[in-house]
């Protein structure tokens, strides 16, 4: 069995009509589908748009430099 994928908004009423007349028919499953991003809070989309920002303005730090840095950290931490 071949599984297809058609993204729909459903805000538009042409879009709702064919969601309709599809399970009408005895060949066609339709499944709802919610994309993850829904699902997350704005403190986490808003995040995940600051990571994008500093990708796309370049400000970044190579893997290695990051675990360099955590590793002096916990080199220099004083013990209690």
């Amino acid at each position: 069995m071949n599984s297809f994928s058609i993204k729909i908004l459903e805000k538009d009423s042409k879009a709702i009509a064919l969601i309709n007349y599809l399970k009408t028919l005895d060949f066609v499953e339709v499944v709802e589908e919610k994309d993850w991003w829904d699902d997350l809070g704005i403190e986490n989309k808003a995040s995940i748009d600051r990571g994008l920002d500093d990708l796309n303005n370049s400000n970044i730090h190579k893997d290695q430099d990051v675990r360099n840095a955590i590793k002096k950290r916990i080199l220099n931490a004083e013990t209690k």
